[in-house]
């Protein structure tokens, strides 16, 4: 007499699947929000980066002053030195007259990240240097906890060169340190 060949898996295989399936994704959950949170910081400080690289190239194009501020609000030009949204504009005084270039609104994108800045505004000249030649840190930080959270740092130098970089690494020779 043939034996009935068996196909399938029983209820305690798929019981044991499942249990592992959960114990691995309570493992994973956190590293993933980790890395959701990180990307949003690393998000918002390459879109500062673009808008201060605008700015300038807008300067020397138009062979005008332009301007970029850092602002709080969605609209208007007020500038401020915690906002995380980000405005350029024509001219050397950013207020609700000014001519607004480009507007950066996070949106929602900015959930959990912190922008904290030296200088709420920036000018560049027609040959994309800074007014007065002056010089600017952005720093980017989340509501992580200390060991994992990532923290970006934009330098803007007096000519206008833009350079990101992460201030918690200090090994010597690794191109992302301060």
């Amino acid at each position: 007499m043939r034996t009935p060949i068996q196909r399938g898996f029983g209820l305690v295989e798929a019981m044991v699947t499942i249990a592992v399936l959960a114990i691995l994704l309570a493992v994973a959950v956190p590293s993933f929000q980790q890395m959701i949170v990180n990307g949003r910081t690393r998000t918002i400080a390459e879109s500062f980066r673009a808008g201060v690289d605008l700015a300038r190239t807008e300067a020397m194009r138009r062979n005008l002053p332009v301007g970029f501020a850092v602002v709080s609000a969605v609209t208007g030009c007020s500038a401020d030195t915690t906002g995380t949204n980000w405005v350029v504009f024509l001219g050397t005084t950013c207020n609700n007259d000014a001519t607004v270039v480009q507007r950066f609104v996070a949106g929602g994108s900015e959930a959990g990240v912190t922008v904290s800045t030296s200088r709420g505004t920036l000018i560049f000249n027609g040959i994309g240097m800074s007014v007065g030649g002056a010089t600017a840190t952005i720093d980017f930080g989340n509501n992580l906890p200390s060991a994992q959270r990532r923290t970006l740092r934009l330098g803007v130098s007096a000519g206008g060169q833009t350079r990101l970089c992460e201030p918690g690494i200090t090994a010597s020779g690794d191109p992302r340190a301060c």
